[in-house]
């Protein structure tokens, strides 16, 4: 018998060997995603962990103590639901299986089903029922029940229900349809929704300000209601929300946070008020403006032109300050001046330029990006508008932080010179830029012992014994002549802290209006719908739970905001302008002083216009300098043109190399190992 030959890779051949590997590492892959389900092992390798629980909501879960469930409604019908919303529902139930398994678990008695006695039974404290509402069946019902509502699928144009219902004992909290709502905001819903079902809305919220915030009454029994603005909205969702004039004396017993929102007409008393508050141990969140844009909004329409813009008067005035307490408080704050911005500056659509004064704020405007605060943490885009800056000056027992603030390529303007939207303001803001070259804060927030900003005591008692001063004889005392025995009123006002206070300070108004905050949109079925146009709702939201005590919260809505705002566009506006700023404003400059030629001749031509006109030298020179006026002009224009297609093009070359390097290198990558490859086979 011939010798068996022996098996091994040169007699197999390249073919089979290939197969044979092929098949290894599919059985390797099997292997590998059976051991990973088994094992429930997942890596979150996103830069925010958005995959992960925030360590907010795990002390949300921790803290559970009475079962609550998680109804879990979602249209699941074949042919209901698009690839995205499918891969959306996927991610949905992976994130309440993680709330699943961080959810405690506690020994409970619970009668037992067959003797009714009571015994001792471990229950998780978060359940999720899950259901698929069908048309005519008792889960629709359900989901109806719960206050759920039909959303429209943005593939199959198929009404679906997608939502989720939170209940505890007898309190409920739903989420009515979850794609309305940015999917990073999920998991901030949902926890907010679990605290407020499992514990209570006792901490109030009271909002100083004149302005209707709040809603209501239109002014007009046939005009509807006023929606109260999205912060107001937002924030009764948590608290207890109620507004106080800017005239009191004294703020509301209970008051966990006081909002001070554009005080233009407050009054000593008003100011007082806040001291005491303060001094008391309160918190307060101060929104002052130099330039508040949105105030002509608010000024009622002129009656002799319906629907025209408002003439002025009527509205909130359009600045304000806290004059008394901020210099006691270290700050120095001028309500006549606006930081003007070129790093930030951001673009109005109508107008096509990028206006100094409205601010699209990165993380490079965080007091400090490398160590950002709870408040500030993962924020990416905030826009202020006309915003005024703090100065801070160092005050014993006052933890002074800076959280906004602009770049160093910065200036003070005049107010009145600020609005983006008149007619040459911007150009003319550019053209006499001169940078500070020091950051301006925007946003400041003080902690510590506070000392009384009233030494002399509260100023209506002082107001009071001014006016009985001024009062006749007769009134002062019982009897002609005689005067009524002066009764020494105690000066019981605070001086100083009684406990640590806290103060957030806000150096625009526009920041929390609606218009810079959000817009809602109203669909069929659905209601109205919020959606965000930046982080400034965020930033109020985180600033108000961290006064008044909500941590978990705080850091679960920080991590959700994961915008990554396109911010390059205001530098390479900036370097474009800089490489023609010099040329243009030669120009500008020979344009000036030719039509200052042309006056001066006129001024200086005997006779006046008339017959400065008619004389033939002066005709010749006016002619000559007009026509060097002219081409001034169009050089001017030509420069401002080729700036624009600076800009036009460098944006375009980061889009197009967006897009096509990625895929450009890949195929070059796959070309050069397939030639690698080549070489070495031939070389064997």
């Amino acid at each position: 018998m011939s010798e068996s030959k022996k098996i091994s890779s040169k007699n197999l051949g390249r073919g089979p060997m290939a197969i044979i590997g092929l098949v290894v590492a599919f059985a390797i892959a099997l292997l590998v995603n059976y051991l990973v389900g088994m094992f429930s092992f997942k890596a979150d390798l996103t830069e925010n962990n958005i995959h992960t629980l925030s360590k907010g909501t795990k002390n949300i879960l921790s803290k559970l103590d009475t079962p609550v469930t998680i109804r879990y409604y979602v249209s699941s019908d074949r042919g209901s639901l698009g690839p995205s919303e499918k891969a959306m529902v996927r991610r949905v139930e992976d994130l309440l299986n993680e709330y699943i398994s961080y959810a405690p678990t506690k020994e409970v008695e619970l009668p037992d089903r067959e003797t009714g006695e009571f015994e001792k039974q471990n229950i998780r404290m978060l359940t999720v029922k899950k259901f698929n509402p069908s048309p005519d069946t008792d889960a629709e019902d359900s989901a109806r029940a719960d206050g759920l509502q039909q959303g429209m699928s943005g593939e199959t144009r198929s009404d679906i229900f997608f939502g989720i219902a939170v209940e505890c004992l007898d309190k409920k909290e739903t989420i009515p349809f979850i794609p309305a709502r940015p999917e990073v905001m999920l998991e901030y819903d949902l926890s907010r929704a679990i605290a407020n079902v499992h514990g209570e809305k006792n901490k109030k919220i009271a909002v100083m300000t004149s302005m209707s915030v709040g809603g209501g009454f239109a002014g007009n029994f046939q005009a509807p209601p006023k929606q109260p603005w999205i912060f107001y909205e937002q924030l009764s969702q948590d608290y207890i929300v109620e507004t106080i004039p800017p005239t009191v004396s004294e703020i509301p017993a209970g008051t966990t946070t006081l909002i001070v929102l554009h005080p233009y007409d407050i009054t000593e008393e008003g100011q007082y008020a806040i001291d005491q508050y303060l001094l008391g141990g309160g918190s307060v969140m101060a929104f002052v403006d130099p330039s508040f844009f949105y105030a002509r909004a608010m000024a009622p329409a002129s009656p002799q032109m319906p629907g025209m813009p408002p003439q002025g008067g009527g509205g909130p005035g359009p600045s304000s300050d806290l004059d008394k307490l901020l210099p006691k408080w270290g700050i120095s704050f001028d309500n006549t001046k606006v930081v003007a911005d070129l790093d930030f500056a951001s673009q109005i659509i109508r107008q096509g330029n990028f206006s100094p004064v409205f601010l699209t704020l990165n993380k490079q405007s965080l007091g400090n990006p490398d160590a950002p605060d709870n408040v500030t943490n993962n924020l990416n885009r905030l826009n202020v508008l006309a915003s005024g800056g703090f100065q801070i000056a160092a005050v014993d027992g006052i933890e002074a932080t800076t959280l906004i603030q602009s770049s160093e390529v910065n200036e003070y303007i005049e107010a009145a010179n600020a609005d983006p939207t008149a007619e040459g303001n911007t150009d003319s803001i550019r053209k006499n830029f001169k940078p500070s070259g020091t950051p301006r804060a925007l946003v400041v927030r003080l902690s510590g012992n506070f000392n009384t900003a009233f030494p002399e005591g509260n100023p209506a008692a002082a107001k009071e014994e001014e006016e009985k001063a001024k009062a006749p004889d007769g009134e002062k005392g019982k009897g002609k002549g005689e005067e009524a025995p002066k009764e020494e009123k105690k000066d019981d006002s605070l001086k100083k802290s009684t406990a640590p206070g806290r103060v957030m300070l806000f150096a625009d108004t526009d920041f929390i209006y609606d218009d810079n905050v959000g817009q809602r949109s109203n669909f069929p079925g659905m209601g109205t719908i919020l959606q965000l146009m930046n982080e400034n709702l965020t930033l109020v939201q985180n600033g108000v739970e961290q006064l008044s005590g909500d941590a978990d919260l705080l850091e679960v809505r920080s991590r959700s905001s994961v915008s990554r705002p396109f911010t390059r566009q205001s530098q390479w506006k900036r370097e474009a302008e800089d490489k023609y700023k010099e040329e243009i404003s030669k120009f500008v400059k020979e344009r000036d002083e030719a039509e200052a030629r042309v006056q001066e001749i006129l001024s200086q031509t005997p006779g006046g216009v008339e017959k400065a006109i008619l004389s033939p030298e002066i005709q010749q020179e006016m002619e000559k300098v007009e026509k060097n006026r002219r081409d001034t002009a169009k050089r001017i224009r030509e420069l401002q043109k080729q700036e624009k297609q600076e800009l036009t093009r460098r944006q375009a070359a980061f889009k197009f190399g967006n897009a096509l390097l990625m895929p450009i290198l890949i195929i070059l990558f796959g070309i050069g190992l397939a030639v690698f490859r080549k070489t070495r086979t031939a070389a064997r």
